[in-house]
């Protein structure tokens, strides 16, 4: 695929998420610790479920500085019914990491994936959502819906889950990052949001697809069903 391809891709993509994006509260805000919450929280659960629980713990924990003050139980206690509590764990590793033990009542999270990833429990995924939907930094990231939607449009005979097509999916979501930081944070919310509601592991919505012009699974001989 070319640059021009990945432009039209990108314009395509950010043009439809204008109109159809869902209103999730951690989309109205700038704050990386808020930020990095909510991605830790929708590892492995619903956004319906996280959605009252991100409120709940924000209003507990309202900084990482407060994080880092708690002791580990009663951020467990905060995270319970979310599972996966070593997410929980983590979160009151980097706080207490990112405020020297609760020293720095300012602190917050870096800006760059590099030092973000070096944090408990923060990998490249989430490392590229905090710094790009925080702080504008043109951070690729690729989680299921988004490698989904990209090896579908880009690469539809490539074998998922080997190390070649993970590296190319990578490389594709940041060739196909814009230049501004604000058509970034828009760029990557689209890219989840797609794969999301339009172009799921279940189902395949073509018809309602922004990129089916330029989808090469799309445009196979044998094109999907579409299901409801």
């Amino acid at each position: 695929m070319t640059d021009i391809e990945l432009r039209r891709f990108g314009r395509l993509l950010r043009a439809w998420y204008r109109k159809n994006a869902r209103d999730l509260p951690w989309r109205r805000t700038r704050d990386p610790y808020a930020i990095l919450v909510s991605e830790l929280m929708l590892q492995q659960t619903q956004v319906l479920r996280v959605v009252p629980r991100w409120h709940e713990f924000l209003a507990l924990f309202p900084t990482l500085h407060a994080v880092a003050l708690a002791h580990v139980t009663q951020v467990e206690e905060a995270w319970e019914g979310l599972g996966y509590y070593a997410r929980a764990r983590n979160l009151h590793r980097t706080a207490i990491l990112v405020t020297r033990d609760g020293a720095d009542v300012n602190a917050n999270l870096p800006a760059d994936v590099e030092s973000l990833r070096a944090l408990p429990g923060i990998g490249r995924y989430t490392a590229g959502a905090v710094s790009s939907f925080a702080y504008g930094k043109r951070a690729p990231l690729v989680d299921t819906n988004v490698a989904r939607v990209l090896q579908r449009v880009f690469l539809p005979k490539a074998k998922r889950k080997v190390a070649s097509t993970e590296r190319a999916l990578w490389e594709l979501a940041e060739r196909s990052l814009p230049v501004t930081s604000e058509a970034v944070w828009t760029h990557n919310q689209a890219l989840m949001e797609i794969g999301a509601l339009v172009c799921t592991a279940r189902v395949m919505r073509c018809e309602q697809c922004p990129v089916r012009s330029i989808c090469s699974t799309y445009d196979a001989p044998a094109r999907p069903t579409q299901r409801s």
